[in-house]
């Protein structure tokens, strides 16, 4: 674990930074930053076309890459893959802006 302030390595059970005396954040980072949301929206990060697959993917705790993949070759394999995704670009609604984290 590294200090957000001075990047020093700290101990992962240390509530302070012994180099600047900075506090710690108590919530350990987790290499997944991805939760899954309660309402099905389509996010503005990660996304590569609209956010319809990341937003199935976030939504219901799937793979991302298998998501893409399956819905690439449903596109591929069916006419009407694509049909779908421009539907669901449509009827999904977009995420709201998230703040930035304020560090003190």
């Amino acid at each position: 674990m590294f200090c957000s302030h001075c990047g020093k390595p700290i101990e992962s059970s240390s509530r302070f930074c012994t180099a600047c005396g900075a506090t710690v954040n108590s919530a350990p980072f987790t290499a997944n930053a991805y939760q899954p949301t309660p309402r099905l929206t389509r996010p503005r990060n990660p996304r590569m076309i609209a956010g319809v697959c990341s937003g199935f993917a976030l939504h219901y705790g799937w793979d991302l890459n298998l998501v893409r993949v399956i819905t690439a070759l449903f596109i591929i394999l069916t006419g009407v893959g694509a049909l779908a995704y421009i539907a669901a670009w449509v009827i999904i609604p977009e995420a709201p802006y998230a703040l930035p984290i304020k560090s003190t």
